[in-house]
């Protein structure tokens, strides 16, 4: 017991000195959708929508609003959410306490790591070493640097307890099995709505009962109904509940790579290869675009998967004790790994629950050929400073990585850095110098990203912004949004605006007509009632005016559109009121 209480001591420390500069972060990406600009954390009386019907954010409301009211979350993801009303209570909109917050949830779950090795391996140094490995690989600064990827860290959370509890109930007594028991179930349910990848908790069981506990495969198969069948009825209920009752609604968005089934085969297995190149070598890791996904080298990805085949052969058929471990890997990797085409191709963060896997049976590899090198240079303790230089090695490469996710402009900026071929991080720095009022310096990131294949309706829209007096050079770019992303709300009134202020008001009206249809916002409001006001609408202007104060929450904005409507035809020209 003194030794499991060093061995989560050590663990603890080691996971706070990685991630203690994440604490100090603000929000980023996904963050301001979830929590800066979103109201519906603000009050426990929207928990219940957690379970009804409008728990689905579609995916086209993620982009069309500059606030929100929603989930935020596109998947159903009830145990995700709940843990914001949490924060929300706890720190109001301090991004310090909800990086705390994702901060312990990832040395919990290195701890149970450390269990689940030690359960299996019945070796506290080596499983201190891979749950040290685990705790400090740069692959985790995604997800715990995230607040808006707290999903992966809740399902790995929940997943790892409930398997060590499934490994626990054999040891106990009748009494306690069945507590034991219901733990593993519960914290199976819990794993699921925090995130799909859970899915393949089936499989796990299964590979550890015939790999680790060496038991037959018909042997599983008799024991079936006494032993999974909870486990099942949780998993099935989730699929349903998942694909009919509360449907993803990104996922008709989901396409196959490069446009057929060959080819999005070869673009899996090129991620598949730099993945693994982001375990191996730690110092490959950056951040990655959103939506990003390699370009596809046929030849070398088909050969790293047939070196990666050729070796983890070898290495299971001379050492047995890594078998289980790599089956975890293949296993937790299946739900992210594009054989059901992804909306995010490739992202760090997927690999968080199979690094367990990957990372345990590394530390088995590391700690044989340490133990090698020792014997063969007595004395030098050589694979001891081999093992503990690549944590060493890892911790400070995770520390940088840490500082990429402080904010958005530096995250945009190593996007562009790391990934200039690919247009998506030149978007996010176009974005980010328009909101700091750098306007040269956005219109050049966006003009670099449609050099290199952007094709995205914020990138349309920001260009406008970005000439926003001049609108003779802002329409061909709200138009050409308008052509390409006919759902995107803000396009429909930034060309709305031109016209207005053009004083073409008939031409403005069914712009902002389509805009108010797609997303209600006070600008769209505020240059639709000025339109109908000047082609004599006042009728128009003041049902306009009411649907607005249904939509429009700032009190001062709907001031300004009732002095439209009380000057009514005494408006002395059209007024800009933004975007």
């Amino acid at each position: 017991m003194a030794q499991h209480r060093r061995s989560i001591l050590i663990i603890i420390l080691v996971s706070l000195v990685t991630f203690g500069n994440s604490v100090s972060n603000g929000f980023v990406g996904d963050d301001y959708i979830l929590v800066v600009e979103n109201s519906f954390y603000d009050s426990w009386g929207n928990f219940p929508e957690l379970f009804s019907p409008s728990y689905i954010t579609e995916s086209d409301d993620v982009f069309n609003k500059d606030t929100y009211s929603h989930t935020g979350s596109i998947a159903y993801r009830p145990v995700l959410s709940a843990t914001f009303f949490l924060d929300y209570w706890l720190w109001q909109r301090v991004a310090f306490g909800y990086h705390l917050h994702n901060v312990i949830l990832h040395v919990l779950n290195a701890v149970l790591v450390y269990f689940i090795l030690f359960l299996i391996l019945k070796d506290p140094a080596l499983s201190l070493f891979g749950a040290v490995l685990f705790a400090v690989h740069p692959l985790k600064s995604e997800a715990v640097c995230a607040i808006g990827y707290r999903g992966d860290l809740l399902a790995a959370l929940f997943f790892l307890l409930a398997f060590v509890s499934y490994m626990l109930r054999e040891r106990c007594g009748a009494g306690t099995r069945k507590v034991i028991e219901a733990l593993s179930h519960v914290a199976l349910f819990l794993a699921l709505f925090s995130k799909e990848s859970a899915i393949v908790f089936l499989g796990i069981l299964a590979a550890y009962d015939v790999l680790v506990k060496k038991e037959k495969t018909l042997d599983v198969l008799k024991h079936f109904y006494g032993r999974y069948l909870g486990y099942v009825l949780i998993t099935l209920s989730y699929l349903y509940i998942y694909f009919y009752v509360f449907r993803n609604s990104a996922m008709d968005n989901a396409r196959l790579l490069g446009g057929n089934v060959f080819t999005h085969a070869t673009f899996s297995v090129d991620i598949f290869v730099q993945y693994l190149a982001g375990f191996i070598l730690p110092l490959t890791v950056k951040v990655i675009p959103p939506l990003y996904a390699p370009p596809a080298a046929e030849y070398a990805a088909w050969a790293g998967l047939a070196l990666f085949i050729f070796l983890t052969y070898q290495i299971c058929r001379k050492e047995k004790t890594a078998v289980f471990f790599v089956a975890w890997f293949l296993l937790t990797l299946v739900p992210v790994s594009n054989a059901v085409p992804l909306v995010s191709p490739m992202a760090y963060r997927f690999l968080y629950l199979p690094s367990v896997g990957f990372l345990a049976a590394a530390g088995i590899l590391l700690s044989k050929a340490g133990a090698y090198l020792d014997r063969r240079l007595q004395g030098m303790r050589v694979g001891t400073a081999l093992r503990w230089g690549i944590v060493a090695l890892c911790v400070i490469q995770t520390m940088a990585l840490n500082m990429a996710w402080k904010n958005n402009l530096m995250m945009a900026t190593m996007m562009v850095k790391d990934f200039p071929r690919f247009p998506t991080g030149y978007l996010h720095l176009g974005m980010e110098y328009f909101k700091k009022g750098d306007v040269p310096r956005a219109r050049e990131a966006l003009q670099t990203g449609f050099e290199n294949g952007l094709q995205d309706a914020r990138g349309y829209h920001y260009m406008g912004l970005c000439y926003f007096n001049d609108w003779e050079r802002a329409r061909p770019y709200y138009e050409e949004s308008i052509r390409q992303f006919p759902y995107y709300a803000l396009s429909y009134v930034g060309l709305g605006r031109i016209d207005v202020l053009g004083g073409h008001y008939a031409e403005a009206i069914p712009c902002l007509e389509k805009a108010i249809a797609l997303s209600p916002s006070y600008a769209g409001y505020g240059y639709l009632i000025q339109a109908y006001l000047r082609t004599d609408r006042p009728d128009d202007a003041l049902a306009v005016y009411r649907q607005a104060q249904n939509n429009v929450r700032e009190k001062s904005r709907l001031d300004s559109l009732e002095k439209f409507i009380q000057e009514g035809s005494n408006l002395r020209g059209p007024v800009d009121i933004g975007i």
